[in-house]
């Protein structure tokens, strides 16, 4: 069980989640709000179901749920409540199930863990006296809510066969819609025993089906019909374009992707709500006071009048889960969503790009933004701090730059050295960028004869041919690192890495012939000192002096020590991408988690995965870090989250300290960080009287005290001075923490 965290913001329209600074060592997600899926309410609370993940609004509060605050799982499919124990059923995409009870999460991995299940789906929960009936891929699934336990499970096929779709329950009788046709049985029999299944002849194929008022509604292609004494009758209920039913005790709901009928028993409508810029609606339901509430799948939650919104709630994340490449640059952090496959082909994903700034993430597409309506595939980024011009690498359209006032600009074979791809004439697929010290702006294609191209300063372009070193005269270039010396990296799938400097050029290959680990690079990463770290499809490759690669050096392969042993860093594992913090530490995302090592490879220092941390996958694709906060980004396949590292950027003089949390208030027990300051300065803390109570030195920018003096004791009430001194006694500055316990 873990405890809910809840925050609150308001907007000018409706309720919005900011992103909030989070203490070192926590976490928060980055995720997707607006499609809402799923919906239902308690007496004083309503929790949505989104496919980015969970969040609840209580007292007009909204506060959203994660792996962080205990969940099992992010991928929100469906929502009930139980009104006997007062408790929600979360039902996930991977079938994985919580039951949230007030503040406390329970878990219910059942249907997650057991193999032999097959089609696992869960389509549908129905609450029924204290317990949860699940219609899933191979049959029923019953729940004791208060025990918290499966009670029964039924195969209503052989070998589990049967998909059951929806169920109802009316008085004594439970009807179940399935692929094998629409059955009955009476609750009080052996439900296992296939044999109680009566079946029962419909009209047609029924999309969805509820129980109102002693009666099953069921909605078919020609109308909605009522059961009754198993007779079908065509019901008064309106059914164009609807695909839900659903009921409380004294409304039926029609609902259709744009409308909300709500009905009374006499099937005479109650109110018709069809507000306007409404036209995804996935759920519905009405609360106590009577108020309608609708799942939209590109505006997260809304409460609606019959004309109109009222009241928007959507939690600020990116628009999208995808992540193809995370960077951070100027303050702020750019998420590129496209798509590459595995034969290196375009996906064409139309999610424009997101940028997160001022802990706010803001999304541009198609969908708000007409210019970017035929763009596809943003896969890399690059910031011009001399003009403030942001460049997109797409996959499809070419080269794309948004200037300071946004206004867009695309190169292409048009108006640059652009080429389109060889065999496919329609897409021009730029894969990496990268600015050199002189602020030209070097692109890399897959695909072409002249795989790298450079925008100079002054506008004009060039481009450059490498047929005379790579066997295949369509270079297939996969991305690209300008190092610290101006050298050109580019990544060459199956065939290592091409290093140019502008007039040489170098082949680097695996094994002997150049010491690459695997033979697909993945990852390249410049680090403090220049050395170029790279990341292959069996492990780590390093280059300290990039440059000398041209006077016959070879790489070298870091190896980690373990248990007194040396072994090759992360061999024979995936390394899909490299980030270095402000100490100089590698951060390396793989298939299995995320890895932290120290300056030169030799010691592990965290490793993150789904099991042991809440991180959203163990598949980590980019990583991007705010060296100013040390917040540490992980892209994930399913989505982006984040953890505040203890390292940050040093600074060449110490100007402005800053300590957080301050004041320490009480019942804090995490860390205290110190940033603004140059790297190896000393701290030392000592009380209001000069006695000390702790000693570290910074990493990179940032210091941390665990709130402790030097015998572990918890630091009592008062005011603490911090005093620092740089290595040399050149540069020194003092900062107050008040605590209070």
């Amino acid at each position: 069980m873990r405890r809910l965290f809840l925050f609150v913001c308001f907007c000018f329209y409706g309720l919005t989640a900011l992103a909030q600074q989070v203490g070192l060592g926590q976490w928060r997600v980055h995720l997707p709000y607006q499609n809402a899926l799923s919906l239902a309410v308690s007496a004083d609370a309503l929790l949505c179901a989104t496919s980015g993940g969970p969040f609840k609004v209580e007292a007009n509060e909204l506060s959203r749920l994660s792996t962080i605050d205990g969940l099992a799982s992010n991928r929100s499919k469906l929502v009930a409540f139980d009104v006997l124990s007062q408790q929600f059923m979360l039902v996930y995409e991977d079938a994985n199930i919580d039951l949230i009870a007030g503040n406390k999460v329970f878990h219910l991995p059942e249907i997650y863990t057991k193999a032999e299940l097959g089609n696992k789906k869960i389509n549908a929960v129905l609450m029924h006296q204290g317990l949860a009936y699940l219609s899933c891929g191979f049959g029923i699934v019953v729940y004791d809510l208060r025990k918290r336990e499966v009670k029964d499970t039924y195969y209503l096929g052989s070998n589990g066969a049967t998909e059951v779709f929806e169920l109802a329950i009316i008085d004594e009788l439970i009807y179940a819609n399935t692929n094998a046709g629409f059955l009955k049985a009476n609750l009080s029999s052996n439900l296992a025993d296939a044999t109680v299944w009566q079946q029962i002849n419909t009209p047609g194929s029924i999309v969805s089906m509820c129980a109102f008022k002693e009666s099953l509604y069921a909605l078919f292609s020609d109308g909605i019909y009522r059961l009754q004494q198993n007779t079908w009758q065509l019901s008064a209920i309106f059914s164009t374009n609807v695909f839900k039913l659903k009921a409380d005790a004294e409304r039926l709901l029609a609902i259709a992707p744009f409308r909300v009928i709500s009905y009374n028993a006499q099937e005479e409508i109650i109110k018709r709500y069809n507000p306007a810029n409404v036209s995804a609606i996935n759920d519905a339901l009405l609360n106590k006071q009577g108020e309608m509430f609708v799942a939209d799948a590109a505006q997260g939650l809304l409460h609606i009048s019959e004309s109109a919104i009222i009241n928007q709630y959507l939690p600020n994340g990116p628009n999208t889960e995808k992540v193809k490449e995370l960077r951070f640059d100027n303050g702020k952090l750019v998420l590129a969503p496209g798509g590459i496959t595995e034969i290196y082909a375009p996906a064409y994903f139309n999610d424009g790009f997101s940028v997160f700034e001022e802990g706010f993430w803001r999304s541009t597409n198609g969908r708000n933004n007409p210019s970017f309506s035929a763009i596809r595939d943003v896969v890399s980024s690059a910031y011009d701090k001399n003009t403030g011009t942001l460049y997109l690498a797409s996959y499809v359209n070419g080269l794309l730059a948004i200037n300071k006032d946004g206004q867009l600009q695309i190169y292409n074979q048009s108006n640059s050295t652009l080429q389109t791809t060889v065999g496919d004439a329609s897409n021009i697929r730029v894969n990496g960028l990268a600015f050199d010290s002189q602020g030209n702006l070097w692109i890399s294609q897959y695909g072409v004869s002249k795989p790298l191209s450079v925008k100079k300063t002054d506008g004009t372009w060039q481009a450059f041919d490498f047929s005379e070193i790579l066997a295949n005269p369509v270079a297939l270039v996969t991305g690209l690192l300008a190092d610290a010396e101006d050298n050109k990296w580019l990544m060459l799938r199956d065939e290592g890495l091409l290093l140019f400097n502008g007039s040489l050029s170098k082949k680097i290959g695996f094994g002997q012939n150049g010491a690459l680990p695997g033979t697909n690079v993945k990852a390249l990463a410049l680090d403090k000192n220049g050395a170029v770290w790279i990341g292959t499809n069996k492990g780590v490759a390093v280059a300290y002096e990039p440059s000398q690669l041209f006077n016959g050096a070879s790489l070298e392969i870091p190896n980690l020590l373990e248990s007194g042993y040396l072994k090759p860093l992360l061999a024979n594992q995936s390394v899909n991408c490299i980030a270095v913090d402000g100490t100089n530490r590698k951060w390396m995302g793989t298939n299995n988690g995320v890895w932290l090592f120290n300056e030169d490879g030799t010691k592990q220092l965290q490793h993150f995965n789904k099991k042991n941390s809440p991180l959203l996958s163990d598949a980590v694709n980019s990583i991007a870090i705010d060296g100013n906060t040390g917040e540490v980004f992980f892209g994930t396949a399913n989505g982006t989250i984040s953890y505040r590292g203890d390292a940050t950027d040093a600074v060449a003089k110490m100007e402005k300290v800053v300590v957080f949390p301050n004041p320490v208030r009480p019942g804090y027990k995490g860390n205290i960080g110190i940033k603004g300051l140059v790297d190896g300065a000393t701290v030392k803390i000592t009380d209001i009287t000069g006695t000390l109570v702790y000693e570290t030195r910074a990493q990179g920018g940032q210091a941390v005290w665990n709130g402790k003096n030097f015998s572990n004791q918890e630091a009592s009430s008062g005011v603490y001075l911090v005093l620092v001194i740089n290595k040399d006694g050149s540069d020194t500055a003092v900062a107050k923490i008040l605590m209070v316990r």
